[in-house]
């Protein structure tokens, strides 16, 4: 029986948040999937928290020791910082949040969840996201990135990732206009911009809720250097209906009908 384990590296879950966790229990063990905790043989890892404390266990993870695991970590937002640490280990980190499941039945009627589940090799498909490129019309390398504001907390940290030739990825849910800017002008000021073969732009929920959506790729066109590419999906960022991207793992992306 393969064995899965629910954690939470971010902000801690209350009590009353129990009943969402049986629920996730249930989902899983439909499955016949075993659920443990400090297990070598795990096969998957669900952080099922968020927020703004995941990069305090990083100096607690041995990442030496974890290098050989064959464990798939997932999670999303906060969890942006151990994802990255992790697929830059040579690890595999997805970003998706489980708890999605709970909200939007289609990832389980549709089998979405089960091809999750299988194995990359399995479910390359799910890979592919449907995106529409607001500059260039493809752009290939491995996906680096997440949460904007999670992921700049890794800027001068030994887990912040080789750029070169990545596909970055972007998202947010909190952030006004200003915090945005301000926030992509430090992805310029790292120099990433410089390195990277395109930028794929997910959701960004407060500018959404602000009719501002489009504020990122202006941004952008302005920042990243006139040849690069940019697009954007509707299937990364905090809604029921994300979908799941492999950090650290080759991905192509292309207009539709080139």
């Amino acid at each position: 029986m393969m064995k899965v384990a629910l954690v939470g590296c971010s902000n801690p879950l209350k009590a009353a948040y129990r009943p969402v966790v049986d629920q996730l229990v249930k989902i899983l063990e439909a499955r016949h999937l075993s659920i443990v905790f400090l297990d070598p043989e795990m096969a998957h890892i669900f952080d099922i928290s968020g927020g703004d404390l995941a990069n305090t266990v990083l100096g607690h993870l041995d990442l030496d020791q974890i290098k050989d695991s064959q464990a798939v970590f997932y999670g999303y937002s906060d969890l942006t910082t151990i994802l990255t640490a992790l697929a830059k280990n040579g690890n595999e980190a997805v970003n998706f949040q489980l708890r999605n499941c709970l909200v939007n039945k289609d990832l389980l009627k549709s089998g979405y969840f089960d091809r999750l589940l299988a194995g990359k090799e399995a479910a390359k498909e799910l890979d592919e996201l449907e995106v529409t490129f607001v500059r260039g019309s493809e752009m290939a390398g491995p996906v680096y990135g997440g949460n904007l504001r999670c992921l700049l907390k890794l800027a001068g940290t030994p887990y912040w990732p080789d750029f070169t030739g990545s596909i970055l990825l972007l998202e947010a849910y909190r952030g006004q206009p200003e915090l945005v800017a301000s926030l992509l002008e430090q992805c310029w000021e790292t120099g990433i911009f410089n390195q990277i073969s395109g930028v794929l732009l997910g959701t960004f929920s407060e500018l959404d809720k602000l009719k501002e959506s489009q504020l990122p790729a202006e941004i952008l066109l302005d920042l990243l250097p006139a040849n690069l590419p940019i697009a954007k999906t509707e299937f990364i960022g905090h809604r029921p209906d994300a979908k799941a991207i492999r950090l650290g793992q080759e991905c192509v992306f292309k207009e539709v009908g080139v």
